[in-house]
Parts: C-alpha cells; structure tokens; sequence
C-alpha cells in the first residue's frame, strides 16, 4: 500500500473544486492506498511564521478530510513539505505542537533522492520528442533509485544493527508513469516487500530521538544519525546525479 500526500492547491482553481481531480484521488483510494494532507500551497516551514503554516496545514485539511469520510476513509498523515521540520528550535516546536493540536501522525521519510531532477530532464526530453534520450534517462533513474534503496538500507543497518521498514519518497509525474513498474520490479527482485505505513511506523526505530534543526529536508536516517552524533564518515557513498542530468535541468 501506498501513501500519496495531497497538496490542497491541486484541487481547486480560481477559488472552485476541480471534480476530476477528486476523481483522481478516488480511484487511488478505491485501488486500496491511503491519503494524507501535504498542505495547500505546499510551503516550507523555514521560510513562513507558525500561524501561516498552520493556515497551510488547515487550507488542505479543509479540501480533503470530509472527502476522505465520505469515501470511508480518514485523514491522519501529514508529510512536510520539502521534508522541512524547522530551522530553529522555535520552529520545530511550533510544528509539532501544529501537528499534535490537530491530531495528524507525522510520516517520515527513510529514502529520500533527488527523482524531481530526473523528472524535470525526462520532462525536458519528452517535449522535444527524444524518446532515445527519455528511455536513457528512464533506466538510468531506476539504477539511481536502487543505488539510494541501498545506500539508507546500509546506513539502517549501521544505526540500528538490523533491517528496518523503510519508507521511500516518490512522487506523481511522467517520469515515474514510465518508470515505476520497472522500479517495483527491481525491489520485488531484491526481496523487498510492501507493508501499509501504519505498520512500519509501528517499528520501533520510528521513536528514534531526532534533535536535528537545520535548513536542509533531509532524511530521517540522517536526522537519527546526527542526533547520535555520527559525523562525515558515516555519510559518505550517497548516490550522485549523473552531469548530463545537470546540466538539462539548469
């Protein structure tokens, strides 16, 4: 099962509901995932006061959580926009006590990449009808991903001397309509299987202390490891961006 966070602002336009858009999530929820709020105008906590995130957090709430009960499904997870969970101490603060005040369960992110970079070049391809170079940079992504599954797979097994349930960051676009099957074919073949997010957040690593604050969304398992003080060494092998992907998204 998947979990897709929805921003609010997709769903309207000029102030009216878009009903294909609905439409949309419906068929997602039919084919049995779950939905969560990613807020309105997708804004980073880092950049706006307290009292606007939560106009954000709310602005989505309002366009998804009595859908969700009329479809027979409820709207608990929230994911951070540019996984930003504040810069300062205030900030982080103020979130958390955002997200607790109006009960949403915060979901992590394990895995995290750069995809949006292979998204904007196969884009970027596509419009100029190379499909030659939009198949390239397809498999090519797909090596990424699983080079990235295995890098945080490794540095779990560093952290907590055992496999954890991760959690991967995708997102909806052209590239992983392309690419996505293949991908999953990938991990299957690894041996991964897939469990609800709900289960893996019931792991205990998830209560892992995490005192990062910073200006950079980035993993959990480095929020974990730098809280535990881990330092260069342990982040080293990430995967990189092949140039010539780049250089097409400049």
């Amino acid at each position: 099962q998947s979990a897709g966070y929805v921003i609010g602002e997709k769903l309207v336009k000029d102030g009216k509901i878009i009903p294909a858009q609905y439409g949309l999530l419906r068929k997602w929820l039919k084919a049995g995932h779950s939905l969560g709020n990613h807020t309105f105008g997708h804004l980073g906590i880092n950049d706006i006061s307290a009292a606007a995130y939560e106009a954000d957090v709310l602005g989505a709430d309002t366009l998804l959580r009595g859908f969700l009960h009329r479809e027979g499904a409820e709207l608990k997870y929230f994911r951070h926009p540019y996984l930003h969970r504040g810069n300062t101490a205030a900030k982080r603060d103020s979130l958390e006590m955002i997200l607790a005040k109006h009960k949403y369960i915060q979901a992590p992110v394990t895995v995290d990449n750069d995809e949006y970079l292979f998204a904007a070049a196969f884009d970027k391809a596509m419009g100029s009808k190379n499909q030659l170079l939009a198949d390239s940079i397809s498999k090519i992504y797909v090596n990424y991903m699983m080079d990235y599954v295995h890098y945080f797979e490794l540095q779990a097994d560093s952290l907590f001397h055992r496999p954890i349930p991760h959690l991967l960051l995708m997102h909806a676009n052209l590239l992983n309509s392309k690419a996505l099957g293949l991908f999953l074919s990938r991990l299957k073949e690894y041996g991964y299987q897939f469990v609800t997010l709900q289960k893996a957040l019931d792991d205990p690593c998830y209560l892992t202390e995490d005192q990062y604050i910073g200006k950079r969304g980035i993993s959990w398992i480095h929020r974990w490891a730098i809280t535990k003080g881990k330092k260069g060494a342990f982040f080293k092998g990430e995967p990189t961006i092949p140039k010539f992907i780049l250089d097409m998204t400049q």
